[in-house]
């Protein structure tokens, strides 16, 4: 704990026992609600993923089957496969965000390694030859279905400073809970707060005390408060997202005939989400009371989920291919847990008087629901014989059909009508082609797919892909080189503020096949 002294302390006479333990719900809020709201957002959507086959073909596979991360798009894939395999993947990235917050653009750039891909499958032949269930096929893979891997740096000026975020959610909360009791620490009024009153009224503790609040009156059971500046600021805001979401399937698919295949998988999802955000704020005029802020913040999720999937593919002949598939929704079980602090700068007649409000406390948030939403796939395929081949992929997600706790609680409830109305049903259109001479593959890809939000000026997010691949008779080695670029509006804290950022994907993926 950080030693402050005792006259940077706006005090009462009332001393609180704090609570042992930091254990509470998320509580409503206009600021809290847009976050949670966005984060259901991010947790919806995943990437392009999978081998460099299937990436750089802009995982436009759903008909064709071929390979072990072709599971997580159609279970049916593992029997359209021949021989038993397992392969595995790396990958390489390259991100630059570009953001625009009021007018003012703004860069970050980043690189990053990870796992890509890893699995399996085991395929078994009918001996019987007059039996029509020709084919059974195990498998089980994981892949990264979302690296979160990016920075954010975004700067402008605004009217609307962070100062009143903190006014806004201290409404409601008694000056005698935001002023420290004889021989009290900020750390154990922090920790009391948290576990009786809840988010608002621990951001009004650490506002009040660094002077950016003041109370409508000096009276103990005033509960209403005004921003001590209300000036134009010079904003610079920092995030720092990491983490991953992944996704593990059990398969079992089979072959009934000679032109149909289906299958199913059981999927078990994982996600660690991680996201620091640092708000610099400074006065434009030099006579402002409050000269500058700083806002650090932690925040991360953890969870896992289940999901499954059913699909099939028809091959009506030796050139066609034509799938159907349907990815359940994904129920996720989510921990939260968070740090934070606060510091400001005070312009008195002496100079200047820096208070610093770190806590040094860490609140873990009772576990909540989250439903994501699921997704039906239509894919077309065309196979040149061994020259090479040509695929489409069209899917269909409803992003207003997910939904967090059910629970009844009117934090949720407006969280569930927030998705309802502002997102809606998004069409995503891939394409990809292979062609092949002798050992060697050349593949191209491109997709497209539509924005979630109702209401946005935003344009589609989209990604051209290419690869290269070596056959060596039981083996293979590809490379892809993914390019994307994703657009999405971020707000920290103040609607008012949101800025967007338009994120552009450099990847490099390197998988290895083997036929067992």
């Amino acid at each position: 704990m950080i030693s402050v002294k005792a006259n940077f302390m706006k005090m009462n006479n009332a001393l609180r026992t704090p609570a042992l333990a930091l254990v509470f719900c998320v509580l409503s809020g206009p600021s809290l609600l847009g976050q949670i709201t966005q984060d259901y957002l991010q947790f919806s959507q995943v990437g392009q993923f999978g081998s460099a086959r299937m990436q750089s073909m802009a995982n436009a596979f759903h008909a064709l089957g071929s390979g072990v991360t072709s599971l997580h798009l159609n279970p049916a894939a593992s029997a359209v496969n021949s021989d038993s395999k397992m392969a595995l993947g790396l990958s390489f990235d390259q991100n630059q965000n570009l953001s625009n917050y009021n007018g003012q653009e703004s860069s970050s750039e980043d690189d990053y390694f990870g796992f890509a891909h890893v699995g399996a499958l085991l395929v078994a032949e009918q001996i019987n030859q007059t039996n029509p269930w020709r084919k059974i096929s195990f498998g089980f893979s994981m892949a990264t279905l979302k690296n979160f891997d990016q920075s954010i740096f975004a700067s402008g000026n605004t009217q609307t400073g962070l100062s009143h975020y903190f006014a806004n959610q201290a409404q409601g909360t008694a000056l005698g809970e935001l002023q420290l009791g004889n021989g009290e620490s900020l750390s154990s009024a922090y920790s009391y707060l948290g576990n009786e009153l809840g988010r608002g009224a621990q951001l009004g503790l650490l506002a009040y005390q660094a002077y950016l609040i003041d109370p409508e009156n000096e009276g103990g059971n005033n509960v209403n408060y005004l921003v001590a500046t209300n000036d134009q600021r010079r904003q610079n805001t920092y995030m720092e997202l990491g983490g991953a979401m992944r996704q593990f399937n059990l398969n079992i698919a089979t072959q009934y005939g000679d032109h149909l295949f289906m299958g199913m998988n059981l999927n078990s999802h994982v996600l660690r989400y991680t996201r620091s955000t640092r708000i610099k704020e400074y006065a434009v005029s030099e006579n402002s009371p409050l000269q500058n802020l700083t806002y650090n913040n932690f925040e991360r999720t953890d969870g896992e989920g289940f999901s499954l999937q059913l699909g099939a593919i028809y091959a009506p002949g030796a050139h066609w291919r034509m799938s159907l598939s349907y990815d359940s929704p994904t129920w996720w079980q989510l921990n939260e847990e968070s740090a934070e602090s606060l510091s400001s700068s005070v312009l008195v007649d002496q100079g200047l008087d820096n208070y610093v409000m770190d806590p040094e406390v860490r609140n873990f948030y009772e576990p909540y629901r989250l439903r994501t939403p699921g997704q039906w796939n239509a894919g077309l395929a065309y196979v040149f014989g061994p020259q090479g081949l040509i695929s489409a992929s069209l899917s269909q997600k409803d992003y207003s059909s997910g939904a967090f706790n059910e629970d009844g609680s009117s934090f949720f409830n407006n969280a569930n009508n927030t998705i309802n109305q502002e997102y809606t049903q998004s069409m995503k259109l891939s394409l990809g082609g292979e062609y092949r001479f002798g050992p060697w593959r050349l593949r191209a890809g491109y997709w497209q797919e539509e924005q979630a939000l109702k209401n946005t000026d935003l344009s589609d997010n989209f990604g051209m892909n290419y690869g290269i691949g070596f056959y060596g008779g039981g083996w293979a080695i590809d490379a892809a080189f993914v390019n994307t670029v994703t657009y999405a509006y971020s707000a920290r804290y103040l609607l008012e503020n949101r800025f967007s950022n338009e994120l552009k994907s450099n990847s490099l993926i390197i998988s290895l096949a083997l036929d067992l």
